[in-house]
C-alpha cells in the first residue's frame, strides 16, 4: 500500500475518535463510554502500527494491560476518587505508550522525563497535526492553490480582521441606534450554539489525534528525541556525610527519648489526656511522622543523585549512613502506622484513614527498593522503573480492595464486635459513601443491630436515592415527608441513564436497594415517627449550639431553623434575624468542632 494512502487511514481514524469524543462524553457522566473509547484508540493504534511498519516494544505491550484494566474499573467502581485516578492513570499510560515510539527505552528515563516527555508529546501533537495536514494538502494537486503563499496570507488577513471588525461594529452600533437596528435584523439568524460547540469539540479532538498518530507513526527520527540531561554531581563526600550523619543522629535521639510516646498503647495515651487528647495524639503525630519520612527520603535521594563518591571508602560510608537513616525512618513509619491503628480502633475507618494505611505500606516498599538501589549501586532508571510499576500495582490493589465497600464493611463489623458501644456508628457518613458501599450497608438489616441504627440508615438512604419532592421533609416537619415509592424511583433512575454512562457499581447498588425496599420503607416510617421535630425557643437553640450538642443546622428564607443534635434528634425554632443561626454555629466551631451548616 502506498504511503500516501496509509496517511488517509491515520486521518480517518483520528476523525472517528474526534466524533466519539462528542458522542460518548458530551453532556454525559463518564461510565462504560471511557472503556469503549480507550479500546477503540488501542485498536486504531495497533492497526496504524502495522500499516506504518512500526514495532511495539515489550513495555508498550505491558502498558496495554493496566490501561485496559483502569478503563474497565471506571465503570466497575463509582467512587469519585477511584474514577478520577483511573482516568488519570489511563491517560498517563496512553501518553507514555505513544511516547515510547520515539524514546524507546523506559529504563533510560529519569524522574523528570516520566512527566516531561508525555506532556511534551501531548502539547506538540497540535503542532504536529498542523504540519501533517499542511504536508498532505501540498502533496495533492487540488491543494496547490490552497497551499500557496497568497492563499495562506489571505487566511491570516481574515483572522486578523475578525477581532478588529468586531470592535468597530460594537462602537458604531453604540453610537447610532439606526445602525444598531439594522445590525440586529441582520443577526436574527437562529444558530444553535450547542451544535457549534459540538462541531468545535469534534474538530479540535480530531486534530489532536491526527497529531498524536502522526507524531507516533509518521515522525521523522530527527524530530523524535529530546536532548538528554546530564546532571553533574556537585555535592562533596564530606558534606553528604555530615548531612546524613547529623540527621541520623537526630532521629536516633528522638527515637530513644520518645520511645514510649512513639509506640504508646491506647492505655498509655489515655493516661496522659491532661496533655493531649486521644484524637489529637493520633492525628497530629501521624502527620508529623509522615512528613519526616517523606522529607528524609527526598534528602537521601538528592544526596545519592548529586553527591560525589570518588573512592571505595566514600561509597561504603554513604551506604552505611543511608542504611542507618533508612532503618530509623522505618521505625518512625512503624510508629505512624501504630498511631493510625489506634485512631481507627477508636473512631473507625474513613476514606482518608484507609488511604493513609495504603500510603504507608506503599512508601515502605519504595524505601526498600531505594535501599536496594543504594547498596548494590543500581542505576536511577532501574529504581524509577521499579517504583513506576509498583505504583501501578498498588493502584490496581486499591481498585480491587474497593475502598468504600471496605470502609462500610469494617465499620459495621467493628460496631457489632464492640457490642454496639464503639463511639457510635456514623450512619450519615456511611450513607454518603459511593454506590460501591451500598451492598455492604444494607447488610445491617440482616443483623441484630439496634433498631435506631436501622431507622437512621433507612432515612439517609432514602434521602440520597429517593429525595422528597417537598423541602419540609428534610428540615421542617419530618412527618410531612412526601416521596414516590422507592421501587418507582429506582426504576426512574435506571431509565434515565444513557448507555454511555452505564456503571456496574451503580446498577448493582440500585438492584440491591430494590431487593431491600420493604425494609428501607418500613424503618424509614419508624424514623419519621420517632424523630418528628419538637419546637423549642430561640434561647434554648442558642444554648444547645454553644453547649456543643449540635451536629448540623439548617435555615430557610422564612427564618425557620432546624437543628440536628449529635444524638440524632431534630428540633425546630425561629431565628430573630436571617443568618443568626449561621453566626452562632460558626462562632461555636472553635470550641465544638465542625458544625454542618446549610441554607435554603
Amino acid at each position: 500500500m502506498k504511503k500516501e494512502n496509509i496517511k488517509y487511514y491515520l486521518i480517518s481514524f483520528a476523525a472517528i475518535l474526534g466524533m466519539l469524543v462528542d458522542y460518548l462524553f458530551y453532556g454525559k457522566p463518564v461510565g462504560v463510554s471511557f472503556f469503549v473509547f480507550i479500546l477503540t484508540l488501542i485498536i486504531f493504534s495497533l492497526i496504524l502500527t502495522k500499516k506504518f511498519q512500526q514495532k511495539l516494544f515489550k513495555t508498550q505491550y505491558l502498558f496495554l494491560i493496566p490501561i485496559v484494566l483502569f478503563s474497565v474499573m471506571i465503570f466497575c467502581r463509582s467512587s469519585s476518587f477511584l474514577t478520577f485516578f483511573n482516568i488519570l492513570f489511563s491517560l498517563f499510560l496512553i501518553s507514555l505508550f505513544f511516547t515510547l515510539f520515539s524514546e524507546k527505552n523506559l529504563l533510560d528515563f529519569n524522574l523528570s522525563k516520566y512527566f516531561i516527555f508525555p506532556l511534551s508529546f501531548i502539547l506538540n501533537s497540535f503542532k504536529k497535526s498542523a504540519r501533517f495536514i499542511d504536508k498532505i494538502i501540498n502533496q495533492n494537486q487540488i491543494g496547490r492553490g490552497f497551499g500557496s503563499p497568497r492563499f495562506k496570507s489571505a487566511i491570516r488577513g481574515i483572522i486578523i480582521s475578525i477581532p478588529i471588525l468586531a470592535v468597530f461594529i460594537w462602537l458604531l452600533s453604540s453610537a447610532d441606534i439606526i445602525f444598531q437596528k439594522y445590525l440586529d435584523r441582520l443577526l436574527e439568524i437562529n444558530i444553535d450554539l450547542e451544535i457549534v460547540l459540538r462541531i468545535l469539540i469534534v474538530s479540535v479532538a480530531s486534530c489532536f489525534f491526527i497529531g498524536v498518530f502522526a507524531k507516533a507513526f509518521a515522525n521523522n527520527k530527527s524530530e523524535s528525541s529530546l536532548a538528554k540531561n546530564n546532571q553533574s554531581k556537585f555535592l562533596g563526600s564530606i558534606e553528604s556525610s555530615i548531612v546524613l550523619g547529623s540527621v541520623g543522629l537526630l532521629f536516633l535521639v528522638f527515637i530513644i527519648i520518645q520511645f514510649f510516646y512513639l509506640f504508646g498503647s491506647k492505655e498509655y495515651v489515655w493516661g496522659i489526656e491532661q496533655y493531649i487528647t486521644y484524637s489529637d495524639y493520633a492525628k497530629k503525630g501521624f502527620g508529623e511522622l509522615i512528613a519526616v519520612s517523606i522529607i528524609s527520603f527526598l534528602l537521601i535521594y538528592a544526596i545519592d543523585k548529586f553527591g560525589k563518591r570518588e573512592n571505595l571508602g566514600q561509597k561504603n560510608l554513604f551506604k552505611i549512613l543511608s542504611g542507618v537513616l533508612v532503618f530509623e525512618i522505618f521505625v518512625i513509619m512503624a510508629s505512624a502506622f501504630s498511631r493510625l491503628s489506634l485512631y481507627v480502633d477508636g473512631y473507625g475507618y474513613t476514606f482518608s484513614r484507609l488511604l493513609a494505611f495504603v500510603f504507608l505500606i506503599g512508601f515502605s516498599f519504595i524505601f526498600l527498593i531505594f535501599l536496594y538501589k543504594i547498596l548494590l549501586e543500581k542505576k536511577e532508571g532501574l529504581f524509577l522503573y521499579s517504583v513506576f510499576w509498583l505504583t501501578i500495582l498498588f493502584f490496581v490493589g486499591i481498585n480491587i480492595l474497593n475502598p468504600d465497600a471496605f470502609i462500610a464493611k469494617e465499620n459495621i463489623k467493628r460496631y457489632i464486635q464492640k457490642n454496639q458501644q464503639w463511639e457510635g456508628l456514623d450512619v450519615r457518613y456511611l450513607a454518603r459513601l459511593s454506590d460501591d458501599a451500598v451492598p455492604e450497608i444494607v447488610k445491617i438489616f440482616n443483623t441484630n443491630l439496634d433498631e435506631e441504627i436501622k431507622a437512621k440508615m433507612s432515612f439517609e438512604l432514602s434521602n440520597r436515592y429517593n429525595p422528597p419532592y417537598n423541602i419540609p421533609c428534610n428540615w421542617v416537619g419530618i412527618n410531612q415527608c412526601k416521596r414516590i415509592p422507592l421501587q418507582k424511583q429506582l426504576e426512574k433512575i435506571k431509565k434515565s441513564q444513557k448507555w454511555q454512562s452505564f456503571n456496574l457499581s451503580k446498577n448493582k447498588a440500585l438492584t440491591t436497594l430494590d431487593n431491600y425496599k420493604k425494609e428501607i420503607e418500613k424503618y424509614e416510617k419508624e424514623y419519621m415517627k420517632r424523630y418528628d421535630q419538637k419546637e423549642i425557643s430561640w434561647l434554648e437553640a442558642e444554648q444547645l449550639v454553644v453547649g456543643c450538642q449540635v451536629a448540623s443546622v439548617w435555615q430557610t428564607h422564612a427564618r425557620a431553623v432546624t437543628i440536628t443534635l449529635k444524638n440524632g434528634d431534630r428540633l425546630k425554632t425561629i431565628e430573630p434575624s436571617l443568618d443568626d443561626i449561621v453566626k452562632i454555629a460558626r462562632a461555636a466551631e472553635e470550641k465544638c468542632g465542625e458544625i454542618e451548616i446549610a441554607t435554603e
